[in-house]
């Protein structure tokens, strides 16, 4: 996982230049080979027509036969289809690694990806919008970005857009700036043997369970479960083997996925050691006190691993090494913006270096690893989780309103009734939409408190486990809040 950058795609703005001057050099050379051919053609057709029916060959004897005749037939209409016609000139290849985009710093919160496309779509070269989530530390506004062909006057677009408003405000538009420094590197400690075998466990589980929440191999499953297991009469078996193969199959052992890229992977995940023989020789203690500063490096691992980071980077835009995980990337100008890599190698390394580095790394992937969908139900409700049959009943409480003694009235419509049991059955056949709405409501709330990523107000640090409290004030009063310093005196205009 090293190298790439602004180089690789001047590369690739080379091969499709050469490409394109490929293809107009064939397209030139082919309309003179068909020129060519018309003129031969015309002498066959002179030459057929003055001699006789009579001096034909069958093509029996002499020639091919008649499938054989039909294949070939069918092979020239074929190819006549795909060359290109006299004067036709091929299409350009699109240089879609290459885009502009701006930049707009101010949207309002109520600004929708819509909206945005709307208002960008009307110029020549619009791909695709991306649009963040308010900010609250912005004053919740949004920033989004609008991508655009390479060919494209991009300053002239940018410089339109500063003059048009959405909802009333300016968006703030500027050219963005291409990416710098896409491969970036960490320290160079991962190329060590063992936090390399550790990190293959690690995205080993990650990528397993991104696997499982996506379906992305299930197709794979099915068909391995249809699959029926033969065994052929010749074949002796005892009943002690049928029994055991009979357990193994209902409780499989080892690490079962379908992912092509994990199969066999329990053999870089495995540690092997010769503890017997250190153990009879009594060498295990000196050698690792030989080994306590070299710096291993295992190639075989080490491939093994770069193969499943470029997987969990491609397929689910989780940048590894940076523990990122970039969602919004398939919306954004670079659709595979910034990767990190492994840096230079190190000379020495001890023990205690080793064991720091791969208990944090691997406390920041722990949302990765151990991610939820959802939230325990007892830890909902004591967030204050909703109740379907109790939000109703709240509502058709505050929809029955006694005006006096026998009667009653609905908000809803304004009709009188005899009794609140007539105004439910009113709101339960007249206003069906309304509870609709309350079901709706309780359920995006729900959808919200179950979310273990979702949008809240940062936890203070004396409600942290292990905080102490504050002591409170020798006076007994609360302590006062921070507030803004006000002038004791303003001067009087």
């Amino acid at each position: 996982m090293e190298g790439g950058g602004d180089q690789d795609l001047r590369l690739l703005d080379i091969v499709t230049s050469s490409h394109d001057e490929n293809t107009v050099k064939q397209s030139s050379e082919k309309i003179d080979n068909e020129n060519d051919s018309k003129k031969i053609s015309d002498n066959k057709r002179k030459r057929e027509d003055s001699k006789s029916d009579d001096e034909t060959i069958s093509n029996g004897e002499h020639g091919l036969s008649t499938t054989e005749s039909k294949d070939t037939t069918e092979m020239k209409s074929s190819s006549q289809d795909t060359m290109h016609e006299a004067g036709e000139v091929p299409d350009a290849s699109r240089l879609l690694h290459r885009t502009t985009s701006i930049f707009f710093r101010h949207l309002t919160m109520q600004t929708t990806n819509d909206d945005l496309e709307n208002m960008c779509k009307q110029y020549a070269g619009f791909r695709r919008v991306c649009i963040t989530d308010p900010a609250p530390e912005r004053k919740f506004f949004r920033r989004g970005w609008a991508t655009f062909d390479y060919s494209v006057q991009i300053r002239n677009i940018c410089y339109e857009l500063n003059l048009t408003k959405l909802h009333d405000t300016d968006v703030g538009a500027i050219v963005n700036r291409e990416l710098k420094n896409r491969v970036r590197t960490i320290s160079g400690i991962a190329h060590h043997k063992t936090i390399v075998r550790n990190d293959l466990r690690l995205i080993t589980k990650i990528i397993k369970q991104l696997d499982a929440q996506w379906n992305i191999w299930e197709s794979n499953e099915n068909d391995h479960n249809e699959k029926k297991v033969t065994i052929s009469d010749d074949s002796e078996i005892s009943s002690s083997t049928m029994n055991t193969s009979s357990i193994q199959n209902k409780n499989p052992i080892g690490f079962i996925s379908y992912n092509p890229l994990l199969k066999n992977i329990t053999e870089y995940l495995v540690e092997e050691g010769d503890a017997e023989e250190e153990e009879l020789l009594g060498d295990a203690s000196t050698t690792m006190e030989n080994n306590s500063n070299a710096f291993e490096i295992d190639k075989e691992l080490t491939k093994v691993l770069d193969r499943l980071i470029l997987y969990l980077r491609v397929v689910y835009s989780v940048d590894y090494y940076n523990c990122a995980d970039y969602t919004q990337e398939d919306s954004m100008p670079n659709r595979c913006g910034v990767i990190h890599v492994r840096g230079g190698l190190l000379s020495t390394i001890t023990q205690k270096e080793l064991t720091n580095f791969m208990q944090q790394f691997e406390s920041r992937l722990t949302v990765y690893m151990d991610s939820h969908e959802k939230i325990d139900d007892d830890e909902a409700l004591k967030l204050g989780a909703k109740n379907e049959e109790n939000e109703i009943e709240k509502f058709m409480d505050a929809n029955c309103q006694e005006v006096s003694k026998d009667k009653w009235s609905c908000p809803l419509s304004g009709k009188k009734f005899k009794g609140p049991e007539f105004v439910r059955k009113h709101i339960l056949n007249k206003h069906h939409d309304k509870i609709d709405e309350v079901k709706k409501e309780m359920i995006y709330f729900n959808n919200y408190l179950y979310d273990p990523k979702r949008p809240q107000l940062p936890e203070h640090s004396s409600n942290r486990p292990g905080a102490t409290a504050a002591a409170p004030h020798p006076s007994g009063l609360p302590l006062p809040t921070p507030m803004t310093v006000q002038p004791l005196f303003t001067r009087a205009s």
